[in-house]
């Protein structure tokens, strides 16, 4: 055939005519002689096929599939040839060049392609021309957009590896580099130069680093494992010998300090519940936090979720309750706004279906009861000035009392502030000077001389000064002018001398048999100062002793001095020993301390002797203490205190009811309780205006009492009231 390759060989025979030339010498034998073939090749109808292509540079060479030769004719131009890049500037085909033998195209293009482009080949048979075809004719088919192996090399690598981003996950750290190829794959020795530091815990160090080069990390093993809660940092010097991180070129990665690493070490398992930590209300909205090491559960709690809300005011609902779980509170749509004035506490307990209160790990919070709630409800607007309510003078001290919600601005005030004293004899009187009780509401105002009690007409006026500080409320209202205010004069009258000194007193008695003990002593001649009315002397007062830190003065630790606050009234007490002990009332007591805004009045404080007709079971080391006050309402019950010294052993406040019987009042039955306060004892009761425990058994706005801070026996089995009439027994 006519693409077959053949030879001849030749050996002589042994016998029989051989080949000679026509002078009989024989030819030569021969071996494997090649053999021209010129058998004629059958008809080539099979064009060239598109093979592949390959760019380097600006040399595009495609490879044809051809049975013989390609066609050498000269192409024109792009000879029909087109190239596209993904990146970079447009190519075009300068010029396309034909290897016959090598069954190629080769393309010379308008410029030289990166290596990183991708590149395709087109080709459109010319309309008119040489084309590319084989030499029997056969036309090289159209193809479109071939892909082109790119073997252009990439430029010289001299960029360094730079540090990207850490993380660590328990004794796992990763650093990732930026790198264009690869890193060095080189193992490193020991720390390999990386330090990492931690805020809290003990040290740490590297055991080992190990190199991703495709990955381009390479990843830290640690001395220990990392916490959760640790902010970590890693460090990078370049060793002085051996491996280092580099490049696959060669480049050595620069050495960084402190680099930040993200620490996803998971937490540790969280089995501990929310804990109720506070609650504050403002308006309808009561917000309840949470003490939790991660966050609530989202989950939307129905209707009011297991929450109860209780006040002094009107009853409140609970009518919804929202989780807010990255802040752990939960808050509370109540049915109506708290006012400022109101006490109130939250209850919960855990609903038996339903979403309830948890953290994200599904520990439900703890039931709770009454827990106090914050009142931050701000009060309403003070547009009321403080209004002129009554006036008092004793010698040259003037008490002038204003009506007002709130307190009275404290400011100092000047010369006579406006102040104004006139009588109807006697010399002319001028005001030497003016001083604001703000939370008894008052200002005493000292005069030139002293008003005598024959004076009988007194009156003061005020007519606010044009500048400097004024009269006026905590809100800045300023109290009106007014003019000639009766002053009541309790001045008191001249005493003459008494005949002959009185007999010292008696200490009170010790028990209800042991007979009256005295009462307190009588006053002398002139009447001491009393700055808040309640019967009890200024120099009296200066002296109760309170709680732990409590200033002298100061009988139940408020930080306000008992002789200037109306509803608390201190005084010395003699007990059965004939020696001296502080006690302290104080009236509109919520727990020791006066309401703010509370217009309760002691106007009387004295010790009394026990009657005769006590038993001798109850012992009574400072016999009677007797008080009245005034209240804000007719009829209602009134709450008190009484501190006094917990060595005079007093287990109750002991009070006769309608039947004659002494009773406790500072017990659970009557609502009242004993309380150890720094030290001191404190005696919580309650009184109702008109009730059995009221002196004067009527309604009349005014409570009226006594009462003994004593002890009973505990046991009083077989102890029967000898002397009561009404037969009762004590408990």
């Amino acid at each position: 055939a006519s693409a077959e390759t053949v030879t001849v060989s030749y050996t002589k025979p042994t016998s029989g005519a051989v080949v000679q030339d026509a002078a009989g010498n024989d030819a030569a034998d021969f071996s494997a002689k090649p053999v021209t073939n010129t058998t004629p090749a059958p008809s080539d109808t099979t064009a060239p096929e598109f093979s592949n292509a390959a760019v380097n540079g600006n040399e595009l060479v495609l490879t044809y599939t051809e049975a013989d030769t390609l066609d050498p004719a000269a192409l024109a131009g792009n000879a029909g040839f087109t190239v596209s890049s993904t990146t970079g500037t447009a190519i075009t085909v300068n010029s396309a060049v034909v290897n016959a033998t090598a069954k190629t195209v080769t393309l010379t293009l308008s410029r030289a392609v990166a290596s990183a482009e991708t590149v395709t080949v087109s080709y459109t048979k010319p309309t008119s021309g040489a084309v590319v075809q084989d030499a029997a004719g056969n036309d090289a088919a159209d193809f479109s957009a071939k892909p082109v192996t790119n073997t252009t090399p990439a430029p010289a690598d001299t960029t360094a590896p730079e540090f990207r981003s850490a993380a660590v996950n328990g004794n796992e750290l990763v650093l990732t580099y930026t790198e264009a190829n690869t890193l060095d794959p080189a193992a490193l020795a020991g720390n390999a130069g990386f330090t990492v530091s931690s805020t809290t815990g003990t040290a740490i160090t590297v055991n080992s680093a190990v190199v991703n080069a495709t990955a381009k990390t390479v990843t830290l093993t640690l001395s220990r494992a990392v916490a959760s809660a640790e902010t970590v940092t890693v460090s990078y010097t370049k060793p002085t010998s051996g491996a280092v991180v580099q490049d696959a070129a060669g480049n050595d990665a620069a050495d960084f300090s402190t680099k930040p690493v993200t620490n996803t070490t998971p937490a540790p398992a969280d089995n501990t519940a929310p804990e109720f930590s506070r609650a504050a209300v403002n308006g309808n909205e009561l917000v309840l936090t949470y003490t939790e090491a991660g966050t609530l559960d989202p989950a939307a709690l129905a209707g009011n979720a297991g929450f109860t809300v209780s006040s002094t005011g009107t009853a409140i609902t609970v009518n919804s309750a929202v989780v807010n779980a990255t802040a752990k509170t939960v808050t509370l749509t109540l049915s109506r706004a708290v006012t400022s004035a109101e006490t109130v506490t939250v209850s919960y307990t855990k609903p038996t279906s339903g979403a309830v209160v948890q953290d994200a790990a599904g520990n439900d919070a703890a039931d709770f009861s009454a827990r106090a709630v914050t009142n931050d409800t701000p009060a309403p607007s003070d547009t009321t000035p403080p209004e002129f309510s009554s006036a008092t003078i004793d010698k040259n001290q003037l008490v002038i009392t204003y009506t007002e919600a709130g307190t009275l601005d404290p400011a100092a005030l000047a010369g006579n502030a406006g102040f104004a004293v006139s009588s109807s004899t006697g010399t002319a009187i001028t005001v030497n000077s003016a001083v604001v009780n703000a939370t008894a509401k008052t200002v005493t105002l000292t005069l030139s001389r002293t008003v005598t009690s024959a004076e009988t007409t007194v009156t003061v006026s005020y007519t606010k000064p044009t500048s400097g500080a004024v009269v006026q409320d905590a809100a800045g209202n300023d109290a009106a002018d007014f003019s000639a205010k009766p002053v009541t004069n309790s001045t008191p009258a001249p005493v003459a001398p008494a005949p002959a000194p009185a007999a010292p007193a008696a200490p009170p008695s010790s028990g209800g048999s042991s007979g009256g003990g005295s009462p307190a002593p009588a006053p002398g001649p002139h009447r001491e100062p009393d700055t808040d009315s309640d019967g009890v002397p200024d120099a009296q007062e200066n002296q109760a002793i309170g709680p732990t830190g409590a200033a002298r003065g100061d009988g139940n630790r408020d930080d306000v001095q008992d002789r200037t606050q109306a509803a608390v009234a201190s005084y010395s007490a003699t007990t059965s020993s004939s020696s001296s002990t502080s006690v302290t009332l104080v009236a509109d007591s919520q727990e020791g301390k006066v309401n703010a805004s509370s217009t309760v009045r002691i106007t009387s404080l004295v010790q009394k002797a026990v009657p005769t007709s006590m038993s001798r079971a109850l012992e009574t080391p400072i016999a009677l203490t007797s008080f009245k006050a005034t209240l804000d309402a007719t009829g209602s019950s009134e709450t008190f205190s009484l501190y006094v010294d917990p060595k005079l052993g007093a287990n109750g406040y002991w009070a006769q009811d309608s039947s004659g019987t002494w009773v406790n009042l500072a017990s659970s039955p009557y609502g009242g309780k004993m309380v150890n306060e720094g030290g001191r004892l404190r005696l919580d009761f309650a009184i109702q205006d008109g009730g059995q425990f009221d002196a004067d058994d009527k309604a009349d706005g005014t409570i009226t009492a006594s009462g003994a801070a004593a002890q009973m026996p505990l046991s009083i089995t077989g102890q029967a009231s000898d002397v009561l009439s009404g037969g009762g027994f004590w408990f």
